[in-house]
């Protein structure tokens, strides 16, 4: 059995703190993990919006690497079910600017079929960066490196559930 894996990199490589996905994604492709049992896609999804439910669709599974304004240190690595992230479609929002949370849920409710379980690497960035900022802090640059080791760390899981009986 062989699982298929998207591994999106979220975020603006132009602001600051909130390209740290991709950052994370980068440093992935440069050496990527190849866990038996899986064939995984490294997907930049930089414009987020609705194209991150066309990056999700038919996968098996599927994780989403992002910057997290959840009120710890800068730095801060948190894994969670995307599940967990409540249903916003009912509450107003604009179509210029949807984000993770409206994707997924537009998502699941135009194709519940064909959309996997997402688990979310989120990198806590302490503050919404600037339009002005450029690089990542250093306390975000640290972090991508356990945040790499966090993703291969879920798929070598997800490799252990499908080569158990190989």
């Amino acid at each position: 059995m062989t699982l298929r894996v998207a591994v999106l990199g979220c975020g603006n490589s132009l602001v600051g703190n909130d390209a740290v996905g991709l950052e994370v994604l980068y440093a992935l492709q440069e050496d990527p993990p190849r866990p038996r049992g899986l064939r995984i896609d490294f997907i930049e999804a930089a414009t987020g919006g609705l194209d991150i439910i066309e990056y999700l669709e038919n996968r098996d599974r599927a994780i989403v690497i992002d910057a997290i304004l959840g009120g710890g240190r800068a730095g801060d690595i948190r894994v969670f079910d995307a599940d967990r992230i409540p249903d916003p479609v009912d509450q107003a929002f604009s179509l210029h600017g949807i984000d993770l949370p409206h994707a997924l849920a537009i998502g699941r409710k135009l194709h519940p079929d064909r959309m996997p379980p997402v688990t979310v690497v989120g990198i806590e960035i302490g503050k919404a960066p600037e339009p002005t900022d450029r690089d990542l802090s250093s306390a975000v640059a640290d972090a991508v490196e356990e945040a790499v080791a966090t993703v291969t760390g879920i798929l070598a899981d997800w490799s252990r559930e499908v080569t158990w009986d190989a």
